[in-house]
């Protein structure tokens, strides 16, 4: 750490969040830049054709935001296409934006000043972060909330058992309902769940999720997808792919990945046939941890860091999760998936599901030679029976058009005709 100079440790002035922090002979006095950035962000005028994304606090091109976008350039609307990173050198060095969309970084005033100008937001989490930097939505604005699970099992925001730190978020969680115009929902079960998570707030849209809209694509398209994954792993044609993909904890604990790679290859080359390579992808909170968690090799590879993992799900022939909620995704595609959670009665009481893991289509396994037993005793048909009855019953509408039904809505809110 860089000594401080004789000046500095009589007299700093730093930026820390939404504060100024003005230090003088050791003592701090912070000064609130909120109304600050109200004031600069009322002054700006709204431009009526940009839009402005983000996926999961920055992270990447991805999720229902990212295919909603691609359906506006495929549609060529002329429209100004913004999206909020965390990195905007990052995101530019791996080129995974189309060149029809611009990036700012989330750091700062400039993802305020934005999102302050723009017709129309769309999000896929809550706009906690910039209401605490003092993001006022204005009267000609819109805002389409697409959230960023489906079907999950893992209870919710106010649904789920909250400690004192995480209710905090409640009075700015109702803030950032209440500004919302439209919310889209995949199927009955997750209407019931954002008509208490958002406070009953938003118009609730029936038309399935932008991103699982890949899973009803054409043999060609879905083949593409495929090529495009084994190239970037050199991953050979001869080979499957089992994706694990497991959720984080709140508390952090990495104890319970404790997956054994080698006996899951074994228990899938003698279950399906063909060699399998396994591939894994942590949770954006702990991808960080992979190389700590897990030895990899040429059949046990890392995916944490690939920007959509819908493509993945779409290469992979398999599938694990604990309780990630895109196994329920992966579940349009039919394929093979399986649960492996050694904390079930842990996790139930920290953070509780909606409805018993053993009801869904997925054999459930608490400990690897359970794991083991579920892959070699697997039956696709009685699978595939479960698929169908879960899907039904959850009232799930997916089929592969979210995308046009939302990109509709865009255009008609873009010409003031809502």
């Amino acid at each position: 750490m860089a000594k401080l100079s004789l000046l500095e440790k009589i007299f700093s002035i730093t930026n820390k969040g939404i504060f100024k922090v003005i230090t003088i002979l050791g003592f701090s006095i912070k000064i609130d830049q909120t109304q600050k950035y109200k004031k600069i962000c009322k002054a700006l005028s709204i431009n009526k054709n940009k839009i402005v994304f983000e996926n999961f606090k920055g992270n990447s091109y991805g999720c229902n935001p990212k295919y909603i976008t691609e359906e506006i350039i495929k549609r060529k609307l002329p429209y100004e296409l913004v999206w909020i990173v965390k990195s905007v050198t990052k995101e530019k060095e791996m080129g995974n934006f189309p060149p029809e969309v611009r990036l700012v970084s989330r750091g700062g005033v400039e993802a305020l000043k934005e999102l302050s100008s723009a017709k129309l937001w769309i999000d896929n989490q809550r706009k906690i972060y910039y209401l605490r930097r003092g993001l006022e939505k204005r009267n000609s604005q819109y805002y389409i909330q697409t959230w960023h699970g489906s079907l999950g099992i893992k209870r919710v925001g106010l649904d789920s058992p909250l400690s004192n730190v995480e209710k905090e978020w409640i009075p700015f969680g109702k803030q950032d309902a209440e500004m919302i115009d439209y919310i889209i929902s995949n199927s009955d079960f997750e209407t019931n769940v954002f008509k208490t998570n958002f406070f009953g707030q938003g118009n609730i849209k029936p038309w399935g999720h932008a991103r699982n809209d890949i899973f009803f694509k054409n043999t060609e398209e879905i083949d593409s997808i495929k090529s495009k994954i084994r190239k970037f792993y050199n991953i050979s044609e001869n080979k499957k792919i089992m994706l694990y993909i497991p959720s984080f904890r709140d508390n952090f604990n990495l104890e319970c990945f404790n997956i054994n790679t080698q006996m899951l290859k074994s228990a899938l080359n003698k279950r399906f046939g063909e060699d399998w390579v396994i591939a894994i992808r942590m949770h954006p909170h702990l991808k960080k941890y992979s190389t700590e968690l897990f030895n990899f090799s040429e059949t046990v590879i890392d995916t944490s860091f690939y920007p959509d993992i819908q493509e993945l799900l779409v290469a992979s022939d398999g599938a694990i999760t604990d309780y990630s909620s895109c196994i329920f995704d992966f579940m349009l595609s039919k394929k093979p998936a399986f649960v492996f959670a050694t904390d079930i009665e842990n996790y139930n009481t920290d953070r509780g599901f909606y409805y018993p893991l053993e009801s869904t289509p997925f054999p459930v396994a608490t400990n690897n030679k359970e794991l083991e037993q579920n892959i070699l005793n697997f039956d696709n048909e009685k699978y595939q029976k479960k698929i169908d009855l879960f899907l039904k019953d959850k009232g799930c509408i997916e089929d592969g058009h979210a995308s046009e039904r939302i990109v509709d809505l865009i255009e008609k809110i873009m010409k003031d005709e809502v």
